[in-house]
């Protein structure tokens, strides 16, 4: 154990930790389908083993490899300026790993946020879209201010986000900013480059979907998100 930090447990619990809550939440959509046996949860579980194998693998391996092999291989992996970003990266601080776990429950606090006020205040369906709506804008509010300076927590988010918004907003609204914010997260800061691939990127899925295979892609639950997402089907069909 002499080897392992206490940033390196924090980081595999709290993989281990995300796997086990989005396995719960699989059973919410555990349905069975005509065309695949095993039904609808299992790839998403399937990737749920893994990141619980690749956790577990990364705790292991920085637990047999001692602090003189873990110098030589980043020694000759790198050179001086690459080995001085490593050695002061935060990314291994407690801090910033309990910040973005912070981040990471984004997602969780907007699937059941809504639900409990509404429960709370005894809303209607169009209160309880107003309470969806202003949650989000709150969340995604937080979410932009916790990812300066923390782009990989951003990255980890982002698809749960985007999943979890999906539903009430719908893809067509919500996938052009998934994948701006994923081209802005990985470096790219050339606005007119990512306008431009953004479009190309929805085209071909749009094309591919609704266009060719008729895949009945989200249109949302809420006001005036859907009536947009059912004008793109519209049109597209």
């Amino acid at each position: 154990m002499k080897n392992l930090r206490v940033a390196h447990i924090v980081e595999a619990a709290i993989w281990l930790s995300l796997a086990l809550l989005l396995f719960v939440y699989s059973f919410d959509f555990n349905q069975e389908i005509e065309i695949y046996k095993y039904g609808a949860a299992a790839w998403p579980r399937v990737i749920l083993l893994l990141i619980v194998v690749a956790a577990l693998g990364q705790l292991l391996g920085q637990w047999l490899r001692d602090d003189k092999q873990s110098s030589e291989m980043l020694s000759k992996a790198s050179d001086h300026g690459p080995e001085l970003a490593a050695n002061f990266s935060d990314h291994n601080n407690p801090k910033w790993l309990a910040w973005t776990f912070l981040l990471i429950t984004i997602p969780f606090i907007y699937m059941n946020a809504p639900g409990i006020a509404s429960e709370w205040l005894s809303l209607d369906k169009a209160g309880l879209n107003h309470a969806k709506l202003i949650t989000a804008v709150v969340l995604l509010a937080i979410y932009l201010m916790g990812i300066r300076g923390n782009h990989l927590g951003g990255m980890l988010t982002l698809p749960l986000l985007f999943g979890a918004l999906i539903q009430d907003f719908g893809f067509y609204f919500t996938a052009p900013f998934f994948i701006l914010g994923t081209m802005y997260l990985m470096g790219e800061k050339r606005y007119k480059s990512m306008l431009m691939i953004g479009a190309l990127i929805m085209g071909i899925l749009l094309t591919l979907f609704v266009s060719l295979l008729y895949v009945g892609l989200p249109t949302g639950n809420i006001s005036p998100f859907y009536e947009f997402g059912t004008s793109i089907v519209n049109l597209l069909q």
